[in-house]
This record gives C-alpha cells, sequence and structure tokens, in this order.
C-alpha cells in the first residue's frame, strides 16, 4: 500500500487580513466651493500641556498702622543709629544694661537712652523687652513716659553678623524721680503738690487699666518727673512682666497670701502706699520677708480700726 500523498496545506488568512485598512487620509475630500482656496486646511498644531500652577498668595500690605500703634516716620523704630546722639553721662542701670542722659543732634531735645545688649542673649532679642515695646507703643497718655524710637549701634544691618552689638530704647528724658527726691530731704511737698501727684499717677493708671494691662511693679523709683514748666509733669514708668510681682513694700495681703488670679487692684494698694509715703517722707510698710510683710499691715490696720 502505498502512502496516500499529502496536499499541501493551504495557509487560511484571517477575514482580518483580507480586509484592507481604511485611513482618514483615504476618505474623499468635499467639494471645492467656487472662488475659495484650493490648498487644504491646515490642522491645528498641538497645544503643549502645562502643569497646573499653584495660585500666587500674595501676602497682604498694611496700609495703615495696627490698633493702638502711633504713625511713624521713615527716620524711626530703627532708621538712625545710636551716632546721632550725644552721651552726657550714666543716669541708672536698666534691666539689660545702662541708662544714659543724651542730646538729639538733629532736634537738641534732651532724651533718655535705655541700652539693651545683646551679648549675653543666645535667643536673640530678649522677649521681655519684645513685650514691653509692644506695650509701651499701644500706651499714648500724658502721664505714662513715652518711648519715642529704637536706634542701634550699627550702621547697616550686615554689620549685626559680626557684631550682635546693642538696641536703645528713646524715652523722654525725666528729670527725677520720686524715690531720689524722698531719699534727698531736700524738697518738701505740700498738700497741693500731693494732691497734683495722685491725680496724674491715678489718671496714668486708669488709663492702662483701661487698656486691660497692669503695671505690677508701682513704686516710688518708677515714678518719674521733670522739672520743666509743664501742667503735667508726673510721669510713671511702665515695666511690665517683672521677675516678682509688685515689690515686697508695696505689695497687698492677697499676693502675701499667695493669690495667683489677682485684679486691677494690686496697682491701686500700690498708689495707696505711695500716697502714705508722700506724707512720712519713707515707706509705710518696710519688711525683709512676706510673712513680716504681712503681720505688719495687720498691726497696722487693726490699731487703726
Amino acid at each position: 500500500l502505498l502512502p496516500k500523498e499529502t496536499l499541501p496545506s493551504k495557509p487560511i488568512k484571517k477575514e482580518k487580513e483580507q480586509r484592507t485598512r481604511h485611513l482618514l487620509t483615504d476618505l474623499p475630500l468635499p467639494p471645492e466651493l467656487p472662488g475659495g482656496d484650493p490648498s487644504p486646511p491646515d490642522s491645528p498644531e498641538p497645544k503643549a500641556i502645562t502643569p497646573p500652577q499653584q495660585p500666587y498668595k500674595k501676602r497682604p500690605k498694611i496700609c495703615c498702622p495696627r490698633y493702638g500703634e502711633r504713625r511713624q516716620t521713615e527716620s524711626d523704630w530703627g532708621k538712625r543709629c545710636v551716632d546721632k546722639f550725644d552721651i552726657i553721662g550714666i543716669i541708672g542701670e536698666g534691666t539689660y544694661g545702662q541708662v544714659y542722659k543724651a542730646k538729639d543732634k538733629d532736634t537738641g531735645e534732651l532724651v533718655a537712652l535705655k541700652k539693651v545688649r545683646l551679648d549675653n542673649e543666645k535667643e536673640g532679642f530678649p522677649i521681655t523687652a519684645i513685650r514691653e515695646i509692644k506695650i509701651l507703643r499701644q500706651l499714648i497718655h500724658r502721664s505714662v513716659v513715652n518711648m519715642k524710637e529704637i536706634v542701634t549701634d550699627k550702621q547697616d544691618a550686615l554689620d549685626f553678623k559680626k557684631d550682635k552689638g546693642a538696641f536703645y530704647l528713646v524715652f523722654e528724658y525725666m528729670d527725677h524721680d520720686l524715690m531720689g527726691l524722698l531719699e534727698s530731704g531736700l524738697v518738701h511737698f505740700s498738700e497741693d503738690h500731693i494732691k497734683s501727684f495722685m491725680k496724674q499717677l491715678m489718671e496714668g493708671l486708669d488709663y492702662c487699666h483701661k487698656k486691660n494691662f497692669l503695671h505690677r511693679d508701682i513704686k516710688c523709683s518708677n515714678i518719674l518727673l521733670s522739672t520743666l514748666s509743664s501742667s503735667d509733669p508726673v510721669s510713671f514708668s511702665h515695666r511690665p512682666y517683672t521677675n516678682k510681682v509688685i515689690t515686697l513694700w508695696y505689695r497687698p495681703p492677697e499676693l502675701l497670701l499667695g493669690e495667683e488670679r489677682y485684679t486691677p487692684a494690686i496697682d491701686v494698694w500700690s498708689c495707696g502706699c505711695i500716697l502714705g509715703e508722700l506724707f512720712t517722707k519713707k515707706p509705710i510698710f518696710q519688711a525683709n520677708l512676706e510673712l513680716a510683710q504681712l503681720e505688719l499691715i495687720r498691726n497696722y490696720l487693726s490699731d487703726k480700726c
């Protein structure tokens, strides 16, 4: 038996391959209108896809001073150097450095320069000084000491990279403080003087309390007086955020008993101590310890009652 001859296998073409593919270019063109442009229209160029951009947040511009702040000129608040003042001498010691009596070369006005030295400050400008500056710029009253401006000892801001330097708070100059006048014994205060002093002191204190500020350290050394002919020669220095609330001799009983939620009444008690000191020429409650101070107040008030 002979093997059957194998028939050659015919390739089976797929139906898809037999069909011719039609492209867009194979489609008939639309009929041309008479008078038209025979050239085919240009295909639109592909537009580049740009990534979405973040919305630009514009920083708001402050067009007016903040609430409670005074509008200053371009020469104020750090624009000038301490070289613009002639140092006359040292008049005291402040929390961060010396206090100098100086004269403004431009205006001839006497001022007090309170030095804020930065050499010993690891974290930059002292936070307590920042608080004091912020509060004093909001307190504008004839019986509250006026801070005029802030100056530095550098001509250029880049100089602070080499040396931290110092800042100076420029205050209006007051000739005396009440403690120095009382200790000298050379000045006699009449009842009219005492009435005028206390009136101005209470007006300034009332202004601070209405602004929601407590002084917390009213004493004779913080009451400043000027010898110039003025209807209001008394001003008191506002020194908030002290380490100890109120000097011991002027501290009210509630603080001596450990009260932490105090009210503006603590400043009123201190003013009463000042009033008594104006008449007696010495502090009316003098003790070295809190318990002794409280006992002294109790004995004094029990005798009077």
